[in-house]
């Protein structure tokens, strides 16, 4: 068997240069994660950085700022929280140019290549209502069919199967022009 180092010394650098590499790449995702909370950016169903909507206003609300986003119509007469955020999800999914994707890896399976039902999602700017296409995050098995039922949860002051009161929602905020932030 052959060595894969040629002596100690070569296999205590090679050792500290993946050292190093790892705490430039951990020091590099903390910064972006910082960029990420001072932009308050959110995901699916929040309000803020990590923030999900605690009401039935808040999460409508939420998803019609990322409707409005997506070029999608708005809250439709009759529709429930639950019908709105599922067309949000699926807005977003079909989405082209937010640079959704499911380029997440894969594996081989019984002789055949089968991609991992990973997603790369944008995060939303709730200040400039807009998405933020160059921070994101991935959310496992989000390509999967169901993924949308096994995870949505409404907020507490509701089941999500009532119909929106349309009348008395708030205007949304208006969209302002993303400053440009570099990746």
């Amino acid at each position: 068997m052959k060595k894969k180092y040629a002596n100690p010394a070569e296999k205590q650098r090679a050792y500290m240069e993946r050292k190093r590499e790892k705490q430039e790449a951990t020091a590099e995702q903390a910064e972006e994660l910082m960029r990420i909370k001072e932009r308050n950016l959110c995901s699916f169903a929040e309000i803020g950085f990590e923030t999900p909507a605690s009401t039935c206003l808040e999460e409508t609300q939420a998803h019609r700022s990322w409707l409005r986003a997506l070029d999608q119509p708005d809250l439709m007469p009759g529709e429930t929280l639950r019908q709105l955020a599922k067309r949000t999800w699926e807005a977003l999914l079909n989405s082209s140019g937010l640079g959704v994707t499911t380029d997440t890896g894969g594996k081989w399976v019984d002789g055949k290549w089968v991609p991992n039902p990973h997603l790369w999602l944008p995060y939303f700017d709730p200040v400039a209502q807009d998405f933020q296409g160059w921070f994101g995050e991935v959310i496992r098995g989000a390509a999967k069919s169901d993924w949308f039922d096994a995870h949505w949860v409404p907020p507490i002051d509701c089941s999500g199967d009532e119909p929106v009161d349309i009348e008395h929602l708030p205007p949304l905020p208006p969209m302002r022009k993303a400053r440009n932030f570099k990746p």
